[in-house]
């Protein structure tokens, strides 16, 4: 993990999740869902969407599942060169009445996963397309 922990504990305020520490008020911050594997990006991502209560960005409670893999990232430039404060992937494990929890996870393992979602996806596919073929041949 590039940040400080290899978990990250964000407080639960009515319907509404603080952001963690990790944000970086000068930089380019975000949280998104990993739907899926992209050959250009590495991830299919859903970034969450943020409000404002007051003057603070807020995160919806209901964008948190537990067993979803999110993306934390918080990036930003001094001195015209890049840092990166965090950018990892985690596992949301658990919701409580006052904290989401997210841990760490490897690239391995969520790669891993999602191989063998698509391939599952790709097989479910290939029956679908046969079934149809099947099918026009009998009528």
């Amino acid at each position: 993990m590039t940040g400080n922990t290899d978990e990250i504990r964000m407080e639960i305020n009515s319907c509404f999740v603080r952001k963690h520490e990790y944000w970086e008020s000068r930089g380019k911050n975000w949280i998104a869902k990993i739907t899926g594997l992209d050959e250009r990006y590495g991830y299919k991502r859903e970034f969450l969407d943020t409000t404002r209560i007051g003057r603070e960005k807020v995160f919806l409670l209901e964008d948190f599942r537990v067993g979803e893999i999110y993306e934390v990232a918080s990036l930003y430039t001094a001195g015209g060169s890049a840092h990166v404060g965090l950018r990892d992937t985690l596992v949301c494990t658990k919701i409580t009445k006052t904290h989401v929890v997210l841990e760490c996870i490897s690239k391995e393992e969520v790669l891993e996963g999602f191989s063998d979602q698509e391939e599952n996806t790709a097989a479910a596919n290939l029956v679908q397309q046969l079934l149809k073929i099947v099918t026009k041949m009998r009528q």
